[in-house]
């Protein structure tokens, strides 16, 4: 039961560096101006969707690992 949980985590870890990595590019940047209004009202909400899911692929493997 350690590869699923190794591997949920690998792609978190990946989905949580991408989301960084296109945020913060100069494509990004330049292409939306309009992007960096309210930056802690986006980032706050994309934090609360990183913490529900965290949470609920927590449980899930608690629940396969428990069965």
């Amino acid at each position: 039961m350690t590869l699923p949980i190794i591997l949920v985590v690998i792609v978190m870890v990946a989905g949580f560096a991408a989301t960084i990595a296109i945020g913060q590019s100069k494509t990004n940047k330049e292409g939306n101006p309009g992007y960096f209004h309210q930056t802690g009202k986006k980032w706050a909400n994309l934090s609360w969707i990183y913490v529900v899911c965290t949470i609920a692929i927590v449980a899930v493997l608690i629940y396969a690992l428990n069965r």
